[in-house]
């Protein structure tokens, strides 16, 4: 007889998996429902196809690249990449003619930085720079021989442990982390083995290599920035200024001193460092070279400069002090709390604890106005040449190491001939310099036009400030030989020339007076010719004497309210549109302003702030929107069959009668999904066979970090050496060369470039920045954005507007005058939209005093669209992912129905929250079904005209498919649920049975 199963067994097995196979099922139905929310993201990350098109043309093609090959594309990438540093890269300081370096000499690359060059800022712009060389490998590569025994040290002897922190893709908020941690020069005196292996020997220390390899210390000085937090007065460690040198990098540069026969600086640094070691004799700096984010290729530019195979032609974005404290927006730069902020009061303040953003609690006060960077130093300076009242202690030659627009080169040039003259008949001046290379090795020069308006006294009664010069226009010669010579030749447009009069004509005026146009090496210089052409000297107190003969004189009879008063693009009046900015707007006291007319009594300060009940309202407006009162709007047409497709639209222009009839075919829900999910991507429409698109990041080139879709094909250097290059031409070329890349990798949208302010040397996005100067940030951003939109990309410049600054940035409420933010804050995003062509903005996370920027009407329509012409769409910066939705948290910040209604037409999210919103809340609101109809019109019209098209014709249609991974997750959860109900079942089966076997084998008396 064989033995029976144990009793029991079978009820135990089915009930472990009975459990097994609920957990199971429970976890995938939640796993599946969490995937399901983030849908959006979920196919972007797995490039995973939601559609099919039917009919689709391979022949139709409207957006080509220049390139048969990923491998040629690649190759042109790097070329372009190594000239973008080539030309931007600042020679600083060059004693003795230290640069170029002989060939074949022995070098040692000091600094850990050596072995960690920083290519790129941090945050979302992040991008993928494996490709670049080691800093060891470039040298090598130009035939310099590198102390191998001292880079060895960094890379794997005692000096590795020194990294800096933090370092490249970590996160910057942490400033209890922060630490140059340059390695200490005591240090230099342990073992180490030899990297070079065919010698094979330990040597007694490190600095004994240093004989060997002692043609030349190349020092590099890294500071690392990016998105999240701004850089700090204070490493947290020895208290020192974070842009200033550590005491190890001192006693680095004291050791490179006794021990090299020349110390070379290189400054890998995007934020200005202070400069004031490099011309004292204590650390004995011969020669300094600015570098920037060097990108993937940008160390090979960087060597070629040192070996003389390029001569370096940048010139500097920012200006460099001795002290960078000295500068007056520094003072309330960092952001304030409400004095009577609570995080917990949630009948009061969408904080971080209920769904808002960290900047809800904060504002920042811009009391400088115009006076950013050289606008600053450079007026002061002259109101003391003038010896104007109320100057105050000011001393230009300790306070300014290198004025804006500075740079040397390895050759020397003359420039004759000076020429300039206003034309009526275009409204412009033209200027023009005869340049000739005086030198022994070809170059490029760069001539730089600037204006002076004159300051007047009705100027000082109505609160009109005028920088004491501004850049106008720049042009860069050809490559030019010894003893060659080039006539450069600058258009001013006299508009530049114009103010804007925020007080009485609230609009852009030209008052009568005289102008001066001059053609300067940099800013100072531009000031000096302004200043002989004065009569000033430097018996006045002038650094150096100017050149009056490169100063034009342009006298205007009338002052004029009228000719800039109406914009030139789209002929609407240009008046005021930003009041929220001024702090009487919320009833507070007008806020001090620095003036030229009183620098001393006029210097910012600390403004203390209790939000009032008026400024809360701004603040906190989320879902306050109950309907427009006495509205008469219909609500449109949805849902038609009128047989349109968005490929009948291709080329149609943006009032096109047949947009109306395409745009009546679209749903609500359709609209409600392009409108609130635009996390990196255009949503499909089907109803109008409408393909989705994939956008992505990229100051410095196509990225999708974020996403994790792809690598690009080249890293460029940051966009500080972007401007520094003063090369349009250039910039159009990486343009195309993103947009080619982008191609490629088939996207159509870019989010950037971006082109706020650098109005500290502190931000941590100014990386991401081109430059101090508006002029020069849109002019290089117009190059950019036409080369990028060549290729059918549509760019998204950011962040618009006011972004200057990482310090609670998420929604702080800025202050300061409209004059500050139409003529240096908003200036570039203009020049970007009306002579670039972009398509497209991204908002800030700041507010126009209380009210959140893409909520703000004046703004994102009246100026934007209004006086710019702007036909593209905005889209707002990150707005939430289903993650915050699947932990309770709902944000707050980004109201949709005030941002639809202000111009705002989607929103950068992935969750569904503000889709959900728009269908729950304001289905049936005609007003809001208007703005979301003409949102979707202008998205729609966006990738009609873009490199998405390619393949798509009048007949091509689309058919929704579900997703594999949908498919997959929805298999996996039917399959666990019915084996869940097949272990239940067979569970209770066995329960019955075995409790039928104890029925039968129960005692007799147990038995009826």
């Amino acid at each position: 007889m064989k033995k029976g199963k144990k009793k029991g067994s079978g009820v135990v097995l089915w009930s472990i998996l009975t459990v097994l196979f609920t957990v199971l099922f429970a976890g995938a139905c939640i796993g599946s429902n969490l995937a399901f929310a983030s849908a959006q993201a979920v196919n972007i990350a797995l490039k995973t196809p939601t559609h099919k098109t039917v009919g689709k043309d391979d022949s139709a093609v409207y957006y080509e690249s220049d390139f048969s090959s990923v491998e040629e594309l690649e190759a042109h990438d790097k070329e372009i990449a190594e000239q973008l540093t080539g030309e931007g890269a600042v020679l600083l300081k060059n004693d003795n003619n230290t640069l170029p370096l002989a060939a074949g000499s022995k070098v040692s690359t000091l600094s850990h930085s050596s072995v960690d060059v920083v290519t790129c800022g941090t945050g979302s712009a992040d991008i993928d720079t494996s490709k670049a060389p080691t800093w060891k490998q470039a040298l090598e590569d130009v035939g310099f021989d590198v102390n191998p025994v001292l880079w060895d040290f960094y890379t794997n002897g005692a000096g590795k442990d020194y990294v800096r922190s933090p370092s490249k893709g970590t996160s910057l908020g942490d400033r209890s982390a922060w630490h140059i941690n340059e390695v200490p020069v005591s240090l230099y005196s342990t073992n180490v083995k030899a990297a070079d292996a065919a010698a094979g020997a330990n040597i007694a220390d490190v600095r004994s290599s240093f004989a060997s390899y002692g043609d030349a210390a190349i020092v590099m000085l890294s500071r690392v920035a990016g998105e999240g937090a701004d850089l700090e007065y204070g490493d947290f460690v020895d208290g020192t200024n974070v842009l200033s040198l550590t005491n190890e990098e001192k006693d680095m540069l004291k050791m490179a001193k006794e021990e090299f026969a020349r110390t070379i600086v290189l400054i890998n640094s995007t934020n200005a460092m202070e400069c004031d070691f490099l011309n004292d004799p204590e650390y004995g700096v011969d020669a300094a070279l600015w570098i920037g984010y060097t990108g993937s290729y940008g160390l090979n530019a960087v060597a070629d400069i040192l070996a003389g195979n390029v001569n370096p032609s940048g010139h500097l974005v920012d200006t460099y002090c001795y002290d960078n404290t000295t500068a007056p927006g520094l003072v309330d730069y960092y952001a304030n709390q409400y004095t009577n902020y609570d995080e917990k009061d949630t009948s009061k303040w969408y904080s971080v604890a209920n769904g808002g953003l960290d900047g809800n609690g904060y504002y920042t006060t811009y009391q400088e106005g115009i006076y950013v960077g050289y606008r600053y130093y450079e007026t002061r300076y002259e109101d003391v040449v003038m010896g104007t009242q109320n100057v105050g202690e000011y001393d230009y030659a300790s306070t300014v190491a290198y004025p804006f627009g500075y740079g040397m080169s390895y050759t020397t040039f003359d420039w004759s001939n000076f020429q300039s003259s206003y034309d009526a008949a275009t409204d412009s001046f033209n200027i023009s310099v005869d340049v000739k290379n005086t030198g022994s090795v070809a170059g490029k020069e760069v001539v730089q036009a600037y204006f002076q308006s004159p300051y007047t006294e009705y100027d000082k009664a109505n609160g009109i400030e005028k920088a004491s010069v501004e850049l106008c226009g720049f042009g860069k010669t050809q490559l030019l030989a010894p003893g060659e010579s080039e006539t450069v030749t600058i258009n001013v447009p006299r508009s530049e020339l114009a103010c804007y009069d925020e007080n009485v004509a609230q609009t852009y005026i030209l008052e009568a007076g005289d102008y001066y146009l001059t053609a300067a090496h940099n800013a100072h210089d531009a000031v000096n010719n302004v200043l002989a052409a004065k009569g000033y000297t430097t018996a006045n107190g002038m650094t150096a004497n100017g050149d009056a003969a490169f100063t034009y004189t342009y006298t205007n009879g009338v002052t004029d309210t009228e000719t800039y008063s109406i914009s030139a693009v789209t002929g609407e009046k240009i008046t005021n549109q930003l009041d929220s900015a001024d702090m009487t707007y919320y009833g507070y006291d007008e806020m001090n302003m620095l003036t030229r007319a009183n620098w001393t009594g006029t210097w910012p300060e600390k403004i203390a702030i209790e939000a009032n009940d008026a400024l809360l309202v701004d603040i906190n407006p989320y879902q306050s929107y109950k309907g427009i009162d006495g509205s008469t709007t219909e609500m449109p047409t949805m849902g038609a069959d009128n047989g349109m497709t968005l490929g009948m639209m291709i080329g149609k222009d943006y009032d096109d009668p047949d947009w109306d009839k395409l745009l009546d075919q679209v749903t609500y829900e359709e609209m409600a999904e392009l409108v609130g999910k635009g996390y990196h991507n255009t949503a499909m429409v089907q109803s109008v066979s409408k393909p989705a698109t994939t956008d992505d990041n990229g100051p410095q080139g196509f990225t999708q970090t974020l996403t994790g879709v792809a690598t690009c094909h080249a890293a460029y250097s940051d966009e500080n050496i972007m401007a520094a290059t003063f090369n349009v031409d250039l910039m159009k070329e990486v343009g195309i060369c993103i947009g080619n890349d982008m191609l490629d990798l088939g996207a159509s949208g870019l989010y950037g470039p971006a082109m706020n302010i650098h109005r500290t040397a502190y931000s941590g996005r100014n990386f991401e920045y081109y430059s101090e100067d508006p002029f020069l940030s849109g002019k290089i951003a117009a190059a950019e954005v036409e080369g990028i939109q060549s290729k059918g990309v549509y760019v998204y410049i950011k962040h618009f507007a006011l972004n200057d600054t990482e310090s609670k940035c998420r929604c702080i409420a800025t202050f300061t005058s409209e004059q500050a933010i139409r003529e240096v804050y908003l200036k570039s995003f203009e020049t970007a939209v009306t002579e670039g062509g972009a398509k497209c903005v991204m908002n800030a996370f700041a507010r126009i005093g209380g009210i959140w920027s893409g909520a703000h009407k004046g703004l994102q329509t009246n100026i934007l669209r209004g006086e710019w012409g702007l036909t593209g769409f905005n889209l707002t910066d990150f707005s939430g992912n289903a993650a915050f939705a699947n932990y309770g948290i709902t944000m707050k910040s980004f109201d949709v129905a005030q941002g639809l209604l202000a111009g705002t037409d989607s929103w950068d999210s992935s969750a569904q929250q503000w889709t959900s919103e728009l269908i729950k809340t304001y289905q049936g609101d005609p007003d809001i079904t208007q703005a979301m109809r003409e949102a979707t019109h202008r998205i729609l019209y966006t990738v009609a005209n873009s490199n998405a098209m390619n393949g798509f014709t009048a007949d091509t249609k689309i058919v929704g498919v579900t997703p594999w991974w949908k498919t997959a997750l929805i298999c996996v959860d039917v399959v666990l649920g019915i084996l869940v109900a097949v272990s239940i079942f067979m569970l209770v089966k066995r329960i019955k049975a075995r409790k039928a076997a104890k029925a039968l084998t129960a005692p007799a008396e147990d038995q009826e």
